[in-house]
């Protein structure tokens, strides 16, 4: 069997592993086919994601940078590896990446969020504020993104727009609307 057919072979086997949710067993079989065929980007990309949601993200990172290097055109794999790279704490590569992604697919939410959550970590909260409103804007049912929203508006003082978040999301989540109401100490008569 050639090299290139055994390499499509073992990629195909891990997919349908992963298809059925035999994720420690995908990870392994991927694992092999990035052995045998390290040009192989979508197979770098399973593994930084399998890896990640194992939590695992000194795996996760470099496995999607890899991924990045050989194919950057992909939002989504930009995003992804911005979401593992945030959650492994390195925000400015985070935002890097989020921005990225922004730039291949404007619409696509998810990285707007995670571009607003690195800002408000770096404790830069007005930039925050702006990319978490884009989020809103386009994923209107997102309740994280109003209540990371709400939580930059409440670093930067301004109490009124909190409270109107919060309403705003009081109308179609109300476990996070709670969870805001406890966290910024939204009186009832207020919301």
């Amino acid at each position: 069997m050639s090299d290139s057919l055994r390499a499509s072979v073992l990629y195909y086997w891990a997919q349908t592993l992963l298809f059925f949710g035999l994720n420690e067993r995908a990870l392994r079989a991927f694992q092999d086919v990035v052995r045998e065929c390290p040009g192989r980007q979508e197979a770098w990309s399973v593994l930084g994601f399998l890896h990640a949601q194992r939590g695992e993200l000194s795996e996760a990172v470099p496995a999607f940078e890899k991924a990045l290097s050989l194919r950057d055109d992909e939002a989504e794999l930009f995003f992804n590896a911005g979401f593992a790279t945030q959650r492994a704490g390195n925000h400015a590569r985070a935002m890097e990446l989020m921005q990225r992604a922004i730039a291949l697919d404007p619409k696509l939410d998810r990285a707007w969020y995670g571009l607003g959550l690195s800002l408000a970590h770096l404790g830069r909260h007005e930039e925050a504020v702006a990319k978490f409103r884009e989020a809103t804007r386009l994923q209107p049912f997102n309740p994280y993104a109003g209540y990371h929203l709400a939580a930059a508006l409440l670093k930067l003082g301004r109490r009124e727009e909190v409270l109107a978040e919060y309403l705003r999301v009081k109308g179609f989540d109300p476990k996070v609307s709670a969870l805001m109401r406890r966290e910024f100490e939204i009186d009832d008569r207020e919301g």
